[in-house]
């Protein structure tokens, strides 16, 4: 037994295991040493030598939907380090108001630069939770604190700016088209972009007088200078060779709908997304989709409506380009409010890649429209108003 015992596989791999550790035990030791070494000093480098070596900024974009969107903003207001930049369309006093207020409240507390740019346009549709009469509200401990921090400041003006952004230092900016209140985050699908890279933010900051044009990535915008979301709109749509697919919640530019028709008619396919229930722009919608079914290629346009209401606002070319962000498909949006929009292109691009996902789960959600809908006068007079 014994014997038998000695010669043993696993006895035999111990033996020539701790052999080998004997007789290159010492060789081994040090080209494990050496390993750390190098380890380490590569490590010093990426910390300690920015100065010196100057690392590149890769140009990064990622897309988070529906309740995705609000945690990760959270979480990067969390590791903010000295300045917090947001530009807001509608904040109101509910729930995610208060929770957003508070985020805030914890970075300035940290020392944080809090600069908070609300668009007075937008209280016309906080009717059940004012941000600006926040302001009074002294029985309520968040926003008491929030307008009486020191390193925060909020600045309430008419500039006609429907965009929605974050810029977390000098690194990250998120673009979308969510405003902060409630039915954003529990109800409404939409998505919010991540945008990782000094050129980005520099741009925005700038009001879109630098390019931030890298890796495939451009940041669109409408400011006082620029008014760029309509001509890359029309870009998008004219060089699809096989595809366009619109998940818009509002649609009704005439120049958009008779390119989408165009392209239809010129063998490329076109599907439209709307949702069947909004808070504004139902008719507009249905006076849109009407045009469409009539004048579009029966077989290479389609129209689905969307169970419910949701609010995003997203082109995607040929599988390969997404053009997403704050802009609708109206005239206004296109061509008068201040907008922040991103293309983003590349089939094995992440946030492409996401886009195509989720835009498949919501097909399989919606039901298609197989004839133009019935317009009497009155809903003709609503689409007219834009309504």
């Amino acid at each position: 037994m014994a014997w038998s015992a000695l010669f043993h596989h696993r006895s035999l791999r111990a033996t020539m295991r701790g052999a080998a550790s004997y007789l290159f035990g010492r060789r081994e030791r040090r080209r494990v040493e050496m390993m750390r070494l190098s380890f380490r000093l590569r490590l010093m480098v990426l910390l300690f030598s920015r100065r010196l070596v100057r690392l590149p900024d890769l140009p990064r974009a990622r897309v988070w939907a529906d309740r995705e969107a609000f945690p990760r903003i959270r979480k990067l207001l969390r590791g903010a380090r000295h300045t917090i930049i947001i530009q807001m369309f509608i904040w109101k006093d509910d729930r995610l108001g208060r929770e957003m207020a508070a985020a805030l409240l914890a970075a300035a507390d940290r020392g944080v630069k809090v600069f908070i740019s609300k668009e007075a346009v937008g209280d016309f549709f906080e009717t059940n939770g004012d941000f600006l009469a926040t302001r009074d509200r002294d029985d309520e401990p968040v926003w008491r604190r929030f307008w009486r921090h020191p390193n925060i400041l909020v600045s309430h003006a008419v500039q006609r700016d429907h965009a929605k952004v974050y810029v977390i230092d000098d690194r990250i900016l998120l673009l979308t088209g969510m405003n902060i209140a409630d039915e954003y985050h529990d109800r409404w699908h939409d998505y919010l972009v991540e945008l990782r890279g000094e050129r980005y933010v520099q741009q925005y900051l700038a009001r879109g007088d630098i390019d931030g044009r890298t890796g495939g990535i451009r940041m669109v915008m409408n400011t006082e200078g620029h008014k760029d979301i309509r001509p890359a709109v029309m870009a998008l749509l004219r060089g699809a060779e096989r595809s366009i697919v619109v998940e818009h919640c509002y649609l009704s530019d005439p120049a958009v709908l008779q390119a989408l028709v165009n392209r239809s008619r010129e063998g490329v396919f076109v599907t439209v997304i709307i949702p069947s229930v909004v808070d504004v722009h139902y008719y507009s919608n249905m006076q849109s989709v009407a045009f469409l079914l009539a004048k579009g290629s029966p077989r290479h346009l389609r129209v689905f409506l969307y169970p419910g209401m949701f609010h995003a606002k997203i082109l995607l070319a040929d599988r390969t380009k997404a053009f997403l962000g704050s802009a609708n498909l109206i005239t206004s949006s296109l061509d008068e409010m201040g907008e922040v929009n991103v293309l983003i292109g590349g089939r094995m691009n992440r946030a492409v890649a996401t886009l195509r996902m989720v835009l498949r789960a919501d097909l399989f959600r919606c039901r298609p429209l197989r004839s133009p809908p019935h317009l009497g006068w009155l809903m003709r007079l609503l689409a007219w108003m834009r309504l």
